[in-house]
């Protein structure tokens, strides 16, 4: 946790004569406090977003901090988003708290003493900046949903003084009634939170879909961090800044007039109502599960042109960047990190290098083509084994060429697929100058680990099952022997067959006949063919491993996403905008990085919760709250309010010019000089 140290403090009283004193604060800094003059009415001033629908997923605040002085403050805009703190004090207790923004100011030059405005943003305003980051650098695990709330929180750097949650959902009755933390129990795989290409979501983002998927808005407000359920009517988990402990709050109720007024330029709107509400999964489906090697763009290790009479082949050996390969000098292993100490002899060494090469003629002393076109191929060298010609063995008769590890994730139906094509080659140098030789036996192996789940046999032959056990994998035959050569790459064996429920899949099948969940390990291996047969190694080309859902499943196809609206008998229509969740329940959707899991098995329709009291799918939970909520036309009022202290953003609102209407606050700004809450609130039609 980063440090702070006061720099500048800014002391005002409120018309009440409530004493405030605003304290900017520097990262590290230790040294002397400047004291700052208020300027005008309105030190200090803060404005809560406003927005018309009740279910917004987050509503932040901004403030003004106005000083007048003769000191331009230039050092406060930096360009750090988390460098100088603001917290706002009344007594001893924080009232807000956040960062002042790195943004440009004009400023009157003239003036010997002159107002200068500098605005700042609340601290979970600052997630924006923050991109998210996996928990371990070496893959991506399932992280619960709880570790992602409190981590975004506690990033956001804020002195909140306590966060409320509603104690809402649940695995069952019982556990609601036992107050068990049913977020401790929902996992999602970090991989939803990037992208293909690698690139992270920032916090902002992920609070932001935490609270779509649980129907609620993180609010700041008062020095506080409230999840706010506009449904809920029960208690709310009132914890410490750090998680450590929580009591138990409920939200109040007030009438506005109890509260005072402040002003009288009062206003009431009347909000449109909806009667069709969509919201959309986007599926973030789990595909091409071997990451992309660009061997256009790699980083060349060493190359080699050969001549075999008027034949030409140029070979260029390459940095691997997304693989990790290995090659052996004796029991001496080579790994990425030392590939460049071998340059000069690495292609020679048992094990695997990626490779591409270019084939082509001398004719009449000129290469026979102008457009250089290259094949890229793992380059397999094998050690040649002893024994019994036929014997097939486990894994002491292989040799680990490649691996790597995938993101998190649960696959419930569908299969994975291994497919490629080989060329084997006899020549000492492996320079691939004619068409593969014979293919009498497998020549390549894999291991699949998804979890502590490993799938194959302790001999790579069938039958073949999903095991605890760490010897068992699987082998990659040839499509056929090639006995006279007279193919230039044999592919691995294709053993889909029409009964096969798999889609967008060929090759090797692997099916998934059980849950699986947990972290993807996938390792190439090399057989170590025997030396009778005369071969030093082969080239795969194309390979390739991938999953496809099974079309047994809900008929959707891959990277649809799903829609789940609700059904109107009405002439007229009046859509709500689509909600989009980018966390989301699982509804035969195949493998999704996006699916959120309950417990050892996908989360469906089957949380608990207690404003419905029943099990729910939060897809169509929020769908019913919407209906209910703005099935008719909303009045909303902004009135010019006491900043009383007892107001907060679980209050229920009413007002005796209103009778039978309940209000939950959506937004406003506070004077705290002035005293003063311009406050506005939306009829909450709750259940």
């Amino acid at each position: 946790m980063s440090n702070y140290g006061t720099i500048y403090t800014l002391p005002f009283k409120s018309r009440r004569n409530k004493s405030y004193i605003v304290e900017i604060q520097k990262e590290g800094y230790t040294g002397r406090v400047a004291e700052l003059t208020g300027s005008g009415d309105a030190p200090f001033s803060i404005e809560i977003a406003d927005d018309n629908f009740l279910y917004v997923p987050i509503r932040f605040s901004t403030a003004t901090i106005r000083v007048v002085g003769n000191d331009y403050l230039q050092s406060l805009y930096s360009t750090g988003y988390q460098q100088y703190r603001v917290n706002l004090k009344q007594g001893d207790t924080i009232v807000w708290t956040g960062f002042i923004t790195p943004e440009l100011y004009t400023q009157d030059y003239t003036a010997t003493l002159f107002d200068l405005e500098i605005q700042c943003v609340s601290a979970m305003n600052t997630l924006e900046y923050a991109d998210y980051k996996q928990k371990s650098a070496g893959s991506k695990e399932f992280v619960s949903l709880w570790e992602l709330l409190t981590r975004c929180v506690l990033e956001s750097r804020g002195s909140y003084s306590a966060v409320y949650i509603p104690h809402v959902y649940a695995k069952s009755p019982a556990d609601y009634d036992a107050n068990a933390n049913v977020l401790q129990s929902m996992t999602i795989s970090e991989q939803n939170f990037f992208d293909e290409d690698d690139k992270p979501m920032n916090l902002k983002e992920v609070i932001e879909e935490l609270c779509k998927f649980f129907n609620w808005t993180c609010v700041d407000y008062k020095g506080a961090l409230y999840f706010v359920d506009v449904d809920h009517r029960g208690n709310y988990y009132k914890y410490t800044p750090d998680f450590s402990s929580y009591t138990f709050e409920a939200g109040n109720a007030l009438s506005v007039q109890d509260i005072h007024f402040s002003g009288s330029e009062h206003t009431l709107d009347i909000l449109g109502g909806y009667n069709k509400v969509t919201v959309k999964d986007s599926n973030y489906p789990v595909g091409n599960l071997l990451p992309e090697e660009n061997y256009e763009d790699a980083k060349t290790l060493s190359s080699r042109l050969n001549t075999n009479k008027d034949r030409k082949c140029y070979r260029q050996f390459l940095y691997p960047k997304n693989w990790n390969m290995y090659l052996y000098d004796g029991n001496t292993v080579i790994g990425n990190d030392d590939l460049e100490l071998r340059a000069y002899d690495a292609h020679k060494l048992i094990g695997g290098i990626q490779e591409r090469y270019c084939n082509y003629k001398i004719v009449d002393g000129k290469p026979d083509i102008s457009d250089y076109s290259f094949t890229n191929v793992i380059q397999a060298r094998c050690l040649g084994a002893v024994g019994d010609l036929s014997m097939i063995g486990g894994l002491e008769l292989l040799t680990k060429i490649m691996d790597f590890k995938g993101a998190s994730s649960v696959y419930e139906s569908g299969a994975f697929a291994v497919s490629g094509s080989y060329k084997t080659i006899a020549d000492m140098d492996l320079i691939p100058w004619d068409n593969s030789r014979g293919t009498y036996m497998p020549l390549a192996a894999c291991q699949l680990r998804i979890g502590n789940k490993y799938y194959g046999s302790t001999n790579g032959l069938a039958p073949f099952a999903w095991s605890a056990n760490p010897n068992y994998f699987f082998r990659l035959p040839a499509s056929e022997e090639n006995n006279k050569a007279r193919l230039d790459y044999v592919s691995i064996e294709n053993q889909k067959t029409i009964y096969m429920p798999y889609k967008g899949i060929s090759g090797v099948i692997i099916p998934i006949d059980t849950l699986l969940y947990g972290e993807l390990e996938f390792t190439l291996y090399a057989s170590k063919i025997h030396n009778a047969i005369f071969i030093n190694g082969f080239l795969l080309k194309d390979f390739s491993f991938k999953y496809g859902k099974s079309t047994e499943a809900e008929k959707t196809t891959d990277n649809t996403d799903r829609y789940y609206e609700n059904v109107v008998n009405e002439g007229y229509i009046n859509e709500l905008d689509e909600i989009e969740f980018k966390i989301s329940s699982y509804n035969n959707d195949g493998a999704c990085y996006s699916k959120v899991m309950l417990g050892d098995n996908y989360l469906t329709d089957n949380l608990y919760s207690s404003i419905e009291q029943k099990l729910v799918r939060p897809e169509e939970h929020l769908i019913r709250r919407i209906i209910n909520q703005y099935g008719a036309t909303k009045f909303k009022l902004t009135q010019i309010l006491v900043d009383d202290e007892a107001i907060t953003p679980i209050t229920t609102i009413t007002d005796k010019f209103q009778p039978n209407k309940r209000f939950t606050i959506t937004g406003g700004t506070i004077d705290f000089a002035m005293n003063q809450f311009n406050c506005k609130m939306i009829e909450n039609g709750r259940y």
